[in-house]
């Protein structure tokens, strides 16, 4: 990789950015799918460009600015390539994670502009107190772009000193940041839908880790900005729904574009004269546009609290948990209708509908957008105090 880049300061919004990584995307597509992640072009433009950097702090090349610029650059992204879109977004949060270091480990994993980042914050390590540090075994599913990350930060249960050996009550869980060196890949992305996020298995066989590479969210925040301040979870929910909405736009775009396409002189009706394709198209942006608008006005408001120093209120983390929930649930729903009613023309690799289609069902796969989100949301509008470990963090 390249390792001459330097850190500049992004001046504008990183959607400035997008556009020739979207063309890049496109060009690149095939290789993309075939090799099952990023295709190197993808992947040198995205380092350039500083965009898998944007949770970091600005003298590490981040963004540091309004979270809903960061939403754009996923829903553009993902109009053009959802695997672009995750890997961007994924990166986003294994950089949030470093807020939790201090200044000097944070420097230290963050220094180099080239490198790219990996996370699991499923609990599918051991990690063994020992002088020092932790002795780290473990096997991790669904690790986006492991083939390309150089760090990764994977959440491990803490064992040792009496503490319980399973999940549960009293159980201490951390994520330790460990170098790629110490890492295993194993082949498991054998899948249709965001297959080129390269989301293979990963495995570690007792390597040390030094105490300071491990945090939890309790852990005190080294640079304090309003950014830092952000609430990973119910943002990374936002990012996630984000990819969903790109995912409707390419499939709106694509149905409107495959209906000027088929314009033929005659008696027969075409493409574009069906109530069935014209409902869809109706219902599509008008779906694409209130998601869109709720979802950033909800995270907006988090951002104006995060600048004035205040404290989030259940309700306010309720509206981007709520709002992102359902947009991505929409986008699923709408691409489905979509794809039906393109008929055959959609059932083709080549059709950028089929590609939707599979991409957006796997994007609901994750857990951030999962239905029991909305549960958490319903009790903090109802007076009760939500349960969900992530609500608040």
């Amino acid at each position: 990789m390249n390792t001459t880049l330097s850190y500049k300061e992004i001046k504008t919004s990183p959607v400035d950015l997008v556009e020739e990584i979207c063309e890049i995307a496109l060009a690149h597509r095939d290789e993309t799918e075939k090799l099952r992640r990023l295709a190197p072009a993808v992947v040198e433009a995205l380092q350039k460009s500083q965009l898998f950097r944007l949770g970091l702090p600005k003298f590490l090349g981040g963004w540091e600015d309004n979270p809903v610029e960061v939403l754009k650059v996923y829903e553009l992204l993902s109009s053009a390539e959802a695997s672009v879109a995750w890997s961007v977004w994924n990166n986003h949060l294994a950089c949030t994670f470093g807020r939790f270091l201090d200044e000097e480990s944070m420097k230290e994993i963050y220094k180099n502009p080239s490198h790219v980042y990996a996370n699991s914050a499923r609990p599918e390590g051991f990690a063994e107190i020992v002088p020092g540090g932790y002795n780290i075994n473990g096997r991790w599913s669904l690790v986006s772009g492991c083939e390309l990350s150089d760090w990764f930060a994977l959440r491990c249960l803490v064992t040792g000193e009496d503490l319980p050996k399973t999940l549960g009550p009293g159980a201490k869980l951390k994520l330790f940041f460990i170098p790629k060196s110490e890492i295993n890949i194993i082949d498991t992305w054998s899948v249709g839908g965001l297959r080129g996020t390269g989301s293979h298995d990963v495995e570690i066989k007792d390597v040390f880790v030094n105490e300071k590479y491990a945090i939890d969210f309790d852990s005190p925040v080294a640079i304090d900005n309003a950014y830092s301040r952000l609430p990973i979870g119910c943002l990374n929910s936002a990012g996630n729904a984000a990819i969903a909405l790109g995912l409707l736009k390419c499939a709106i775009d694509d149905l409107v574009k495959m209906c000027l396409e088929r314009v033929t002189p005659g008696k027969n009706p075409d493409l574009r004269d069906r109530l069935t394709i014209q409902a869809a198209v109706a219902k599509g942006k008008n779906l694409l546009n209130s998601s869109r608008a709720q979802l950033h006005n909800s995270v907006d408001a988090i951002w104006k609290t995060s600048l004035e120093k205040d404290t989030y209120t259940d309700e306010q983390l309720a509206d981007v948990w709520a709002a992102s929930c359902q947009a991505a649930a929409n986008a699923r729903s709408m691409v489905s209708e979509i794809y039906a009613v393109a008929g055959t023309a959609s059932l083709y690799t080549s059709s950028r509908i089929e590609r939707a289609h599979r991409d957006i069902h796997a994007v609901l796969q994750h857990g951030i957008v999962q239905p029991h989100w909305m549960n958490q949301a319903g009790m903090a509008y109802l007076g009760l105090k939500p349960t969900g470990a992530m609500f608040r963090t």
